[in-house]
């Protein structure tokens, strides 16, 4: 099951990402370190502002969806659902607000208001409706709710900044267009309500009670992720936090990319066995998503980390390029271990409600990466900065894993992580023997036989395995019984 989710929900969760990936090499083209500082810093708040106002309901929505034929049930969540994403537009306008002074001598407020808030509105309904869509298993709609911002926005940016220039402004609008235009598409796919009503009382205390700890959980967990990139615009101003946020998002971003094609599909699975009351199964399913996990994100953080001077030369603009080949591994390396904790040993913990400890492990993260990159950045200007933020990952990852193995049994897939590791210094080995030349041809070439290399070394440390997962992956796709 996870294998035939997997691969359905996979255009959705690589264009996505990727499409996110290309933008940050693309806008070091057009935009200046101080107008790049503007629009990270939008865009990453929005998460925030997301979390604060609709996550909860969404997290909710997730788990807790009424099935199509409790027509009643679903008829009633999705009033409730109208009326809340009213009101919840509320919080994202006010984080709008408090956003502006990210524009710096913009003379407009309003228009800037205006821009931020258009942006932040409809990137919530996107995620909402994903989510929605998700549960529902509307695979298309989930697809086009997911890719309109970052892969139509950056269509359309490109084309928008050839005819008008380029600015953050300017960008967060095309984006916005975007974004409106993909809800609008989707949303007759997956039903709404064009009718506010009165808040159906009991969804609404069972989406606060399953939600709401979520919200603070998810909060915790996104200052834990992007604190670092407004410690940074403190401590050493938008220029230096322009020239982080290329390498920085970049390294990010690749295990984003890489986590996100794996687990995006296994939560859902996890989750409807834990309601049946099958604990087992759940664990059985978290360990091999763990195992896939570090399938595809190891080789890709290092694959990233051996073709990093190549990629750089060729991507990025001369302006962002020393910064960015100094940090770029660091981060990628960085995102992988925290992605492990975000979807492995995390998932764990949340399919167990243990919400407290979740806050804790978040709190242990966002005090290591703040203190740590504060120290690194006086050491190390930018470069410690990220290793700072480094270590403090793989401190929280350790403390997350023993959480989640000690009082939750989450069962770690030794024998799986040992063979991916052997099968990936393999792929090091031959990308690393081999001169590449700094252009297109030799990034190709470089990830071409990287991969290739990986796929025969994995096949030879798993060949007992091969025959019988082959058959099950077929029937799998067939969606019949191996």
């Amino acid at each position: 099951m996870l294998i035939r989710q997997t691969l359905l929900y996979l255009p959705a969760q690589f264009l996505s990402p990727v499409s996110q990936f290309l933008s940050v090499m693309i806008w070091t083209w057009w935009l200046p370190p101080a107008e790049m500082a503007t629009f990270v810093l939008v865009t990453s708040t929005q998460e925030l502002a997301y979390m604060l106002s609709r996550s909860w309901f969404s997290f909710y929505t997730l788990r807790f969806l009424p099935p199509p034929e409790d027509v009643a049930g679903r008829r009633r969540y999705l009033e409730t659902e109208t009326s809340l994403l009213v009101l919840m537009t509320l919080p994202e306008l006010a984080a709008a607000a408090l956003s502006m002074h990210f524009f710096s001598g913009h003379s407009d407020p309003l228009l800037v208001f205006l821009i931020i808030a258009a942006y932040y509105v409809t990137r919530g309904l996107n995620n909402h409706f994903g989510e929605r869509a998700r549960a529902q298993d509307k695979i298309l709609a989930y697809t086009l709710l997911l890719t309109s911002g970052p892969v139509g926005g950056l269509v359309a940016g490109v084309v928008s900044t050839e005819v008008f220039g380029a600015s953050a402004g300017q960008l967060l609008i095309v984006y916005a267009a975007m974004q409106a235009l993909g809800t609008a598409v989707a949303l007759p796919m997956i039903g709404a309500s064009l009718r506010t009503a009165r808040l159906d009382l009991a969804i609404f205390k069972d989406a606060v009670l399953n939600g709401g700890p979520m919200l603070v959980v998810n909060g915790i967990g996104w200052f834990g992720e992007n604190g670092i990139r407004y410690v940074v615009d403190h401590i050493g101003g938008s220029a230096a936090f322009g020239l982080m946020a290329v390498g920085w998002g970049l390294g990010r971003r690749s295990a984003s990319v890489a986590s996100m094609l794996v687990s995006v599909a296994a939560f859902p699975i996890a989750a409807r066995m834990i309601n049946a009351g099958d604990r087992n199964a759940a664990l059985e399913q978290l360990k091999v998503n763990a195992a896939l996990l570090t399938a595809v994100l190891l080789p890709s953080v290092v694959g990233l980390w051996l073709v990093t001077d190549i990629l750089v030369d060729l991507a990025v603009a001369e302006t962002y390029r020393d910064v960015t080949r100094s940090i770029l591994g660091l981060a990628a390396f960085g995102g992988m271990i925290r992605a492990y904790h975000a979807h492995a040993t995390g998932q764990m913990l949340t399919l167990d409600s243990r919400y407290g400890l979740l806050v804790i492990i978040g709190l242990f993260e966002i005090m290591a990466t703040t203190g740590l990159a504060v120290v690194g950045f006086s050491m190390n200007y930018l470069v410690g900065v990220v290793v700072g933020a480094l270590i403090a990952s793989g401190l929280t990852l350790a403390l997350s894993a023993t959480i989640a193995i000690r009082l939750c049994g989450f069962r770690f897939p030794i024998v799986d992580t040992a063979r991916i590791a052997l099968a990936t210094t393999v792929m090091g080995l031959v990308v690393h023997s081999i001169d590449w030349p700094h252009t297109a041809l030799g990034l190709v070439g470089a990830t071409l036989i990287g991969g290739l290399s990986y796929v025969l070394a994995l096949a030879a440390v798993y060949y007992r395995h091969l025959p019988p997962l082959v058959g099950l992956i077929t029937a799998k796709i067939a969606g019949t019984r191996p």
